[in-house]
């Protein structure tokens, strides 16, 4: 992780003292791609909190170590073993007393699957989410059931990796104020057949008078009009043979 090039802060904080003491299954969630330099960073971090002596953490590669530090790549490990192996390892590790920190690493753009990072900030005590190359998130679950989750810059303290807690930057939305807006959708154009007139057509359509449109208006209104035939059959009984048609 590159750190900022400031002076000496008086509120910087070594970052192992907020992350470390008490905590036993530490999960680094990697957004920046740092994970070539996880195990030289977690070395510092112990070194830092313990000293010189507690020597190098071991690298978990089978599934069956056991130490007092210990580091492992959720991406390498993936490659051989069912996650569901290694959530069980990690459920092993934090009941067995001869492991004091379990650091488990997860680069982000290596996952095969979306929920294993909040699957194991589930089962972390310390969440550590390395958001750009100068901040950090740090969320800390205590035994007391108490959790923190704070925004932290890294800063340059001689060679100690310290931070100093700040404030999280929302990220500004670039909207473009002169973007055009998107062109409607003609509905004809969805359809499989055309349903939509040329103009001459339209003008075609208008002209035609169809038997039963009333294109005259009349000032005597309207009038039936029967014409009989020579051979019509007139009925003598016929109620409606006195009607004058």
């Amino acid at each position: 992780m590159i750190r900022t090039q400031q002076k000496d802060h008086k509120n910087a904080t070594r970052f192992s003292n907020l992350a470390l003491p008490q905590q036993k299954i530490i999960v680094i969630s990697d957004k920046i791609g740092a994970e070539p330099r996880a195990d030289r960073l977690i070395a510092k971090w112990l070194t830092e909190q313990y000293g010189e002596q507690q020597g190098s953490p071991v690298a978990v590669n089978q599934l069956n170590e056991s130490a007092p530090f210990m580091t492992m790549h959720v991406s390498k490990l993936e490659r051989h073993f069912e996650l569901k192996q290694i959530f069980q390892f990690i459920a092993v590790c934090r009941k067995n007393p001869k492991v004091q920190h379990l650091f488990v690493w997860v680069a982000e753009s290596k996952l095969k699957q979306l929920f294993v990072v909040p699957y194991l900030e589930h089962m972390s005590d310390t969440m550590v989410t390395l958001e750009d190359s100068q901040h950090l998130a740090l969320l800390v679950k205590k035994a007391s059931g108490a959790v923190t989750n704070k925004y932290y810059e890294v800063c340059a303290a001689s060679s100690e990796f310290n931070v100093i807690e700040t404030k999280r930057m929302a990220k500004a939305k670039h909207v473009q104020a002169t973007a055009e807006p998107e062109p409607a959708i003609n509905p004809a154009t969805l359809g499989t057949f055309k349903i939509d007139l040329k103009e001459t057509e339209q003008q075609a359509k208008n002209a035609l008078t169809l038997p039963f449109e009333f294109f005259k208006t009349t000032p005597d209104g309207g009038k039936i009009l029967y014409h009989p035939d020579a051979a019509d059959d007139l009925d003598e009984e016929d109620p409606d043979d006195d009607l004058l048609i």
